[in-house]
């Protein structure tokens, strides 16, 4: 199984009893882009706005959803499954 590791996520959601929604903020060509990717470990304990190092087994499907001005969009859902978690340079 394909692995991923995200560096230097920040925590943007927490899925209490799930785990937690992590953004990652690239800049490609001056142009700022978000990532969002969902961490499944219900033992980890984590704040909104903790700065995270996440690596463990990557999956993703495809989703849609309606924007807000009503128009059909398709997006991939990234999850990151069996997580380790590090934030502050201490693993959990």
């Amino acid at each position: 199984m394909a692995t991923i590791t995200i560096e230097n996520g920040k925590v943007s959601r927490i899925i209490e009893g799930y785990g937690f929604e992590v953004t990652e903020i690239r800049t490609v060509k001056g142009e700022e882009y978000k990532s969002y990717y969902t961490v499944w470990n219900r033992d980890v304990k984590v704040s909104l706005g903790d700065i995270v190092t996440v690596e463990g087994d990557y999956s993703a499907k495809i989703d849609t959803y309606t924007d807000k001005t009503n128009t059909p969009r398709t997006k991939v859902s990234v999850s990151v499954n069996n997580a380790e978690v590090m934030l502050a340079d201490a693993p959990f």
